[in-house]
């Protein structure tokens, strides 16, 4: 297989503006606009209108993304940025997932009040810790989410595991059910980092549970990893991922990590000081990059890579990558209801989160309301921004003749600032390249489609961006 060679990183002269902005934070464009700027003011109500204009129109047929958030986990994590809670009181989780089956129901008889046949072609069931559902409980959930659909005729239906509470007994019977991709929160493999993120799970305890006979169950398993965590170096890193090659995830979702003590609390048990130089994190992201072209992967987008024939490959060959809320998607769908506490969903023009807490949660779904904690309608100018976006983080390029013929616009006069901008700040470090109406993204640039994307965000482009207080979303990738 050919490789991509990306230039190196280096602290030159050259390189000093990209080394810069490398370290600004920014959104990942999961979404546009960026939960931050969803509104309040949009709860049952809206959300029941928002359903209703999208399934008579646009998405009548259209393909759905079903995402199903648990919020427990049996320990806590140290770099972990999802919405969650610690526990294993069964009791409690039970009355959980009793409100979560009963939202489920609120959703079906939406669906049935409407005439609606609901085209849910994938589920994920993301957290949290999906696997810290025992196996009555998975069983009760998987009952209820096959009143929506087949759930044997999914085109995928993956979950979130955690490998140190989760047998091979355990992925057998999730399979059973009907799962058939399985996410591993790896992260690293180190000792001395397992041990300063308060997540120990050595290479040989994943190595066990991915024997021949659980490999046959699924079609295929990702990894997480994280680089920038305390203790970590490049030569640690790499030595993670040639333990990564010997177990052959079809996908590797590769995210840079966002100490943000001051947001989630319990990142003050990692120390500043035991964090990677920043300048480093540079170095470690192209160098990682390159290994993973190297063992075969193709490099999906901003922070995922996919092994041939896996579909995230192919959908990158067929031009077919989408971008959700989960991240990167091979295209079925492109629209996504999302279930239980802090989930997000997008489909249509219209965006969604649920409520956070539980007691709001349980007091929604008692009063026979949709939890819907904010949301949003996007303007037609937003719709054409977000297409942009997208493109850029799926495709690495935008025509901009076709965004004119698709809506109607001139884009010399329409993105007139945003084009200036993109050639003065962006093609001069070889980051971008225009192409007669097109511009094109460099194997560099793609190390910067975050920063590149935000010169069309007319919401954060302009002020120093941050995490929002506490508006991270409950799927699997950051806002």
């Amino acid at each position: 297989m050919k490789t991509q060679q990306l230039p190196p990183l280096l602290d030159s002269s050259r390189y000093a503006d990209l080394l810069k902005r490398f370290s600004e934070s920014g959104p990942f464009y999961t979404s546009y606009p960026v939960m931050a700027g969803w509104q309040k003011d949009f709860g049952h109500d809206e959300y029941i209108a928002a359903l209703k204009d999208f399934f008579t129109k646009e998405g009548s047929d259209a393909p759905l993304h079903l995402y199903v958030h648990i919020p427990f986990c049996a320990k806590l994590c140290w770099y972990c940025i999802c919405n969650m809670t610690v526990s294993n009181d069964r009791a409690k989780i039970q009355q959980f997932l009793n409100y979560l089956l009963r939202e489920i129901d609120l959703l079906r008889r939406f669906f049935d009040q409407n005439g609606i046949k609901p085209n849910i072609r994938e589920i994920h069931l993301g957290g949290g810790t999906p696997s810290h559902l025992d196996s009555d409980q998975f069983a009760q959930l998987t009952a209820k989410l096959s009143t929506l659909t087949n759930l044997k005729d999914l085109d995928e239906f993956a979950m979130e595991i955690d490998p140190r509470t989760t047998d091979r007994e355990d992925l057998a019977f999730f399979a059973s059910q009907g799962v058939d991709r399985i996410s591993f929160g790896v992260q690293d493999f180190d000792p001395t980092v397992q041990k300063a993120i308060n997540r120990v799970q050595p290479f040989e305890m994943v190595d066990e549970l991915l024997s021949p006979e659980i490999r046959k169950l699924y079609t295929g398993f990702n990894f997480d990893l994280l680089y920038g965590l305390p203790h970590q170096t490049r030569e640690t890193l790499q030595t993670t991922l040639k333990l990564v090659e010997k177990l052959a995830p079809e996908r590797v979702c590769f995210y840079k990590y966002a100490h943000i003590p001051d947001v989630r609390k319990h990142m003050k048990m990692i120390k500043d000081a035991d964090l990677p130089p920043a300048e480093e994190l540079p170095l470690m992201c192209t160098e990682s990059v390159q290994t993973l072209i190297e063992q075969g992967y193709v490099w999906v987008g901003i922070d995922f890579f996919s092994k041939p024939p896996d579909d995230l490959a192919v959908a990158v060959a067929n031009k077919t990558l989408r971008r959700t809320f989960n991240g990167y998607t091979s295209g079925r769908t492109e629209h996504m209801i999302g279930l239980g506490p802090t989930s997000a969903g997008a489909f249509g023009r219209y965006y969604s989160q649920s409520l956070f807490e539980f007691p709001d949660y349980f007091k929604a779904i008692d009063e026979g309301k949709f939890p819907v904690f904010k949301g949003y309608k996007l303007k037609a100018d937003e719709v054409i921004r977000r297409d942009i976006i997208f493109r850029l983080f799926c495709e690495q390029r935008v025509d901009l003749d076709e965004i004119d013929s698709s809506y109607g616009i001139h884009h010399e006069e329409y993105f007139d600032f945003e084009l200036a901008r993109l050639r003065s700040e962006f093609v001069p470090d070889g980051v971008l390249e225009f192409s007669g109406n097109t511009i094109n993204v460099t194997p560099m640039g793609r190390l910067f489609l975050r920063h590149i994307s935000r010169v069309f965000d007319t919401f954060t482009r302009d002020t120093a961006y941050q995490v929002p207080r506490p508006a991270l979303t409950g799927n699997r990738s950051l806002m």
